[in-house]
């Protein structure tokens, strides 16, 4: 084959080929969403009693009573989950949360219409008056939050304020070492030291203190995650907590660097259309020990992926489709580069 270049026709400039860098994963998604144990957007149908969990868990959730779905006084999304404060509440049974000793973040939107209501607990406690192992309930006065070991004994830690009726408060509890907080609208109303070892083995009820105090309003946007989110006031979301954790955007390039701090869960979206092959390449250091959560259309020779790389560490994966992204073929091909 020969190439005959008219030169008569003007100037040509020849781009040199090569590799496009594409958007940093970590501006695009939920950077600690692997670490996200429940999420409920409270989406759907009005009246439906069908509670989807947007975590990577996909963790079964009971709408127990007449617990459902209402799409008329929502925060977020499409809908809200409706609880009428007499026998209604969501159960999502003992994987959720994790807390034992470590960080963690449990936040919601809240639209109460009356008080002394629970707002969630993880207990077998059903009846008694002391806090269970973690638990949230609302006085005519005050908001208590209780983080103790064991699940039927405890203290509560009164807030300095708490949710008004009949409009929308976002709550957050979280824990970052022994430093636990509280707070509404991302204003802090509790500050106390807590060490406790939270039993995990409870069942996680939300809308729920004991039999006699479910939460009556609505609540939006649930998320219960493993870390910190929170150690100071912060602005309060201003839109649905995302369903995904860093992203590579398959259409903005075919180069990608990424440096997590905490574990990953990280998602490919944008891949060329079915017929077209693709590939791209991901270089991950670690500044820290993290775990690697893979899409699930990820196969990796022997069907096992390869361990993510130590704090300080970069391995180097490349991965292509051809048929596009239902199917990724990945491979590790650089193991603690230097």
């Amino acid at each position: 084959m020969s190439l005959v270049i008219d030169y008569t026709s003007g100037f040509f400039e020849a781009t040199p080929l090569g590799e496009g860098v594409g958007t940093d994963p970590a501006t695009i998604g939920d950077a600690n969403f692997a670490d996200v144990s429940l999420l409920l957007h409270g989406d759907g149908t009005s009246g439906s009693t069908t509670i989807t969990d947007s975590s990577s868990n996909a963790v079964s959730v009971t709408a127990n009573g007449n617990a459902q779905i209402d799409t008329t006084i929502k925060k977020f999304g499409t809908g809200s989950v409706e609880l009428d404060g007499s026998g209604d509440y969501l159960s999502a049974g003992t994987s959720v949360g994790n807390f034992g000793t470590g960080d963690f973040t449990v936040e919601m939107w809240l639209y109460p219409i009356s008080y002394n209501r629970g707002l969630f607990s993880k207990t077998t406690n059903t009846s008694g008056s002391s806090p269970p192992s973690i638990s949230a309930y609302m006085t005519s006065t005050a908001l208590l939050v209780g983080v103790n070991s064991g699940s039927a004994t405890g203290s509560w830690n009164t807030c300095s304020a708490l949710p008004a009726l009949n409009q929308w408060s976002h709550l957050a509890i979280c824990r970052s070492g022994t430093d636990l907080r509280c707070f509404l609208n991302g204003t802090s109303i509790l500050n106390v030291t807590n060490s406790a070892d939270v039993d995990n083995s409870d069942t996680l009820r939300i809308g729920y203190w004991r039999l006699t105090n479910q939460f009556e309003g609505y609540m939006d946007d649930i998320r219960f995650s493993g870390v910190a989110r929170y150690t100071s006031n912060f602005t309060a979301p201003t839109a649905a907590f995302l369903d995904n954790g860093p992203t590579l955007d398959l259409s903005s390039g075919n180069v990608f660097s990424h440096a997590p701090s905490s574990n990953v869960a990280y998602t490919f979206t944008n891949p060329p259309s079915s017929g077209t092959s693709y590939n791209f390449t991901l270089k991950v250091t670690p500044s820290a020990t993290a775990t690697i959560t893979w899409p699930s259309s990820v196969e990796w020779p022997s069907g096992a992926a390869p361990a993510a790389p130590a704090s300080g560490e970069t391995d180097v994966y490349t991965f292509f489709t051809t048929d596009g992204g239902t199917t990724y073929y990945g491979n590790q091909v650089g193991d603690a580069v230097s």
